[in-house]
């Protein structure tokens, strides 16, 4: 199971009217069978609608997030009762 959290973030090269607006994408993968989780965080389109490709591009290829961070953001870790895989 993945769960995400998207933040909007500054466009890079300001002043070109036809930037594309970006967004830091926090995703959360869970290993139901044995109860535990990690999260990872990258950067890519802020599209109108989720893509579950682009959940899996920050899942293999994001920065691993701390467990505190992970927490905070994700409250389905706690209410899981889940274990943060480093």
């Amino acid at each position: 199971m993945i769960l995400f959290h998207k933040s909007f973030a500054p466009s890079f090269w300001l002043g070109y009217p036809d930037q594309t607006p970006v967004a830091i994408y926090t995703v959360l993968s869970i290993n139901e069978q044995v109860r535990d989780c990690a999260a990872y965080r990258g950067i890519g389109p802020a599209l109108p609608v989720e893509d579950e490709r682009l959940h899996e591009a920050v899942r293999a290829g994001g920065e691993k997030v701390t467990e505190t961070e992970a927490r905070e953001l994700f409250p389905e870790i706690e209410m899981m009762h889940l274990r943060y895989r480093w």
